[in-house]
């Protein structure tokens, strides 16, 4: 995957992250929750690239968490 890619798909998740906790913060929780985990997939490959296994880790956390509180809350409004 060439540098180029991998920086674009690291601006994408920055701004679905963005938006991401902009939704939280305004409690559209299914759709926040969705996002984050979707900007993880898409940082995955930059922080592989650079071994930034902080952020892999952080991530990891994060996916786990969000497909939790997504199953929950999907769970919960059925």
């Amino acid at each position: 995957m060439s540098a180029s890619w991998t920086v674009l798909m690291r601006f994408v998740a920055s701004g679905l992250f963005l938006l991401a906790h902009g939704l939280l913060v305004l409690e559209h929780i299914a759709l926040g929750t969705a996002l984050h985990g979707v900007a993880e997939v898409f940082l995955a490959p930059w922080a592989l690239r650079h071994k930034a296994w902080d952020l892999i880790v952080i991530g990891i956390v994060f996916c786990v968490f969000d497909l939790w509180g997504t199953l929950r809350l999907v769970n919960g409004l059925a």
